[in-house]
């Protein structure tokens, strides 16, 4: 066992998370600028943790509001260990118990929006940083607390640090489960068109509108009809919801009738974990006479994407023995007078190739008369189990918990560790815990941070010693 000597103080331990859940730190492209590349709230979220790490004495360094990092051992060390968090959020949609940017404490668990996705476990990694320079224990590489600003919308902080900074010697992301994941599937992140078209028609879908983020299941759709009958196919729309039991509310607007349903919100890497709003609101409206682009962009989220969370119905379903099925999340639904756009968020097994899916995914959408747009892709992560820096995170897990020959895992989710030349996933959600990062009410308890902390601690000390 590590001889790093554990004191996390509880109290100043939820006074500097609650300072920083407090941020509304979520990505504001309309409000982008030099030094705040995403907008005000992850810049005000990565200044605090930099001034946090300042204020107890660390080596800070901001990059140019893309990152920053908080840094203790030898400073002339060649080789650094990374610890990779974020302080970016994704939105607080949804009806919550409590405010989400005020940490709530009851019977022992913290609720905020955060608090386990990925400000809870960040600040677990610091303080764990804290009790490792308190223990005096010598070290031969620096530990470096990279802090990102950007980990919910597409990772541009992680690019530009690798752009300015040295690669690490191995590093983890607290970003995830124990006891760790050394596989990641890869991503492609791909937006279908569909153009705006005319003619006359007794009903028009004026707009629809869904979901705020490509990697959350949306838990909100409305739609806007109008025309001379609109009243009437409202009300077929409207018998529908009734026949499946789906809750909606219907409001008279000066520009139509509006239409609302609610669905419950997931991670993007486990869509079937979720209801999907949108796909709720297009099968209400499928039958509706629209004009055939209106048609055709409902009968995508109705008929093509309805429930195919495993891709299906697009020709690109895959399985491999290593990370399990491919999955699709439509996260982000828009159609208006410029048309439409549906966001696709696919996991792909790490065995897949990206190349394949993208060319068999954009001959699928074609031939639906639509197009894909914007598409970009992640190469999914794959970290030998038998690697010294895996074998150390494992055995300081297993030690702590006071378990033998743990199962590693591999996951849907991506991470900053997809950054590294070697690193992985570590914690901080324990097993047997629900992981609620990006839905309403998010939580974690409050002693499994403070035991992640003390397991985090441990690690950077044996990856501080990490024979090369």
């Amino acid at each position: 066992m590590s001889q790093v000597n554990i004191k996390v103080d509880k109290d100043a331990f939820l006074e500097d998370l609650s300072t920083l859940i407090a941020i509304p730190s979520t990505k504001d492209a309309d409000q982008a600028k030099e030094g705040a590349p995403f907008g005000p709230g992850p810049l005000a979220a990565l200044e605090k943790m930099l001034e946090i790490g300042k204020r107890d004495g660390f080596r800070t360094k901001m990059l140019k509001g893309y990152a920053g990092y908080i840094e203790y051992g030898p400073e002339d060390a060649e080789d650094y260990i990374a610890v990779l968090g974020h302080v970016d959020v994704v939105p607080a949609t949804g009806k919550w118990a409590h405010d989400p940017f005020t940490v709530h404490l009851e019977n022992g668990t913290l609720y905020a929006r955060g608090v386990i996705d990925d400000k809870g476990p960040t600040m677990a990694a610091y303080y764990a940083l804290k009790a490792l320079r308190e223990s005096g224990a010598a070290l031969k590489h620096r530990i470096r607390l990279v802090i990102g600003s950007d980990e919910e919308s597409g990772c541009a902080c992680m690019k530009k640090y690798n752009e300015l900074e040295p690669m690490s010697l191995f590093g983890f992301a607290p970003d995830a489960e124990f006891p760790l994941i050394f596989a990641e599937k890869g991503q492609i992140r791909a937006w279908i068109k569909l153009p705006q078209g005319d003619g006359d028609a007794q009903v028009h879908l004026s707009s629809f509108y869904s979901g705020e983020r490509m990697n959350m299941v949306p838990d909100h759709a409305y739609a806007l009809l109008t025309g001379p009958e609109a009243e009437k196919w409202s009300a077929h729309a409207q018998a529908a919801l009734t026949a499946k039991k789906v809750a909606f509310v219907e409001e008279k607007t000066e520009q139509g009738l509006k239409l609302t349903v609610k669905g419950q919100s997931a991670h993007g890497s486990e869509p079937a974990g979720g209801v999907n709003a949108a796909f709720l609101l297009a099968e209400a409206l499928k039958d509706l006479p629209f004009i055939p682009t209106e048609k055709a962009f409902i009968d995508l989220l109705a008929d093509t994407l309805y429930n195919d969370f495993g891709g299906e119905r697009l020709g690109i379903a895959f399985h491999d023995d290593v990370s399990g099925e491919l999955t699709v999340n439509a996260g982000v639904i828009r159609f208006g007078n410029q048309g439409g756009t549906v966001s696709l968020d696919i996991r792909c097994p790490i065995k897949a190739s990206l190349d394949q899916l993208t060319k068999t995914l954009t001959s699928s959408i074609e031939k639906l008369g639509l197009s894909i747009g914007e598409l970009g892709t992640t190469q999914p992560l794959y970290v030998d189990p038998k690697h010294p820096g895996v074998q150390v995170l494992k055995n300081v897990y297993e030690e702590h918990m006071g378990l033998d020959n743990v199962k590693l895992l591999t996951s849907g989710g991506g991470t900053y560790a997809q950054y590294l030349d070697a690193g992985v996933a570590f914690g901080a959600c324990m097993p047997n815990y629900p992981y609620t990062g990006h839905q309403v009410d998010e939580h974690v308890k409050l002693d499994d941070l403070l035991l992640a902390s003390e397991i985090y601690a441990d690690a950077m000390e044996r990856l501080g010693n990490l024979e090369k």
